[in-house]
């Protein structure tokens, strides 16, 4: 099946993560020039000449704010000429209890997950609707954002409730000129960020309360995401979508 986004320039954050590589590759079967970005640079090394295709590049960077978010995209342009999709996977998770939060824990995790996502999205965003792209900007959100998530892991839930909001007005701002923006929110996948912290017999009691009764593949949101970027999934926008197996039902 075609998806239609041979030649088309993907911006693809958090690429050396495990839900990442998986992206990385996908999206590069599918004909696209991916320029993967991630603070690991030996990572994304690695990573480009493994990637089915041509044309492919990499951005060692952090995503922590507005300069390094709007550097990327003013970097692919320059180097590729425009953005036709964005898939925005970056993020930090600490796990840390309510009353053990700190200030600084807490501006870290608005910083990344927050305001480097809406200068990120915007900045491609204002790119595409410069150039006429009608493009596609996904961005990574968590089933955390209806359920609150884990009490270890509030901030990273807080964060990831106002991504969900943000990407839903991000639509309402870019589709009249044929921009989609969706959330994505991904249930128990099986990721190193995902098992952090994890006591012995959680994740089996995770998994016998999720009805498909396992933690997702990384791949299974690899394929979502690709296939949200592409031309079959043309009348979504807006959209949260929920790659549970079951365990978050709204």
């Amino acid at each position: 099946m075609d998806l239609g986004i041979n030649d088309h320039v993907v911006v693809l954050t958090g690429a050396a993560g495990g839900i990442g590589r998986h992206t990385a590759v996908r999206f590069a079967e599918e004909g696209a020039r991916v320029v993967v970005v991630d603070r690991d640079a030996a990572a994304l090394k690695e990573l480009v000449p493994e990637l089915p295709g041509a044309g492919h590049s990499y951005i060692a960077t952090t995503l922590d704010g507005k300069d390094t978010a709007e550097a990327v995209i003013a970097q692919v342009l320059v180097d590729q000429g425009r953005v036709d999709i964005v898939a925005h996977l970056a993020a930090i998770l600490e796990t840390v209890t309510v009353p053990d939060v700190t200030e600084e824990q807490w501006d870290r995790h608005m910083s990344v997950n927050v305001s480097a996502t809406f200068f990120l999205a915007r900045a491609a965003a204002e790119a595409m609707r410069r150039d006429g792209v009608p493009g596609c900007i996904a961005i990574m959100s968590s089933g955390s954002w209806l359920s609150g998530g884990m009490s270890t892991r509030l901030p990273y839930a807080t964060t990831k409730g106002a991504v969900t909001t943000m990407t839903r007005s991000l639509a309402k701002e870019y589709g009249p000129v044929g921009i989609r923006v969706n959330p994505i929110a991904p249930g128990l996948i099986d990721t190193a960020m995902m098992r952090e912290g994890l006591a012995a017999g959680q994740r089996t009691a995770m998994e016998t309360a999720t009805p498909l009764r396992r933690f997702g593949l990384p791949e299974e949101i690899a394929d979502t995401t690709v296939y949200l970027c592409s031309r079959r999934a043309s009348f979504i926008a807006g959209a949260t979508i929920n790659v549970s197996g079951g365990n978050t039902l709204y």
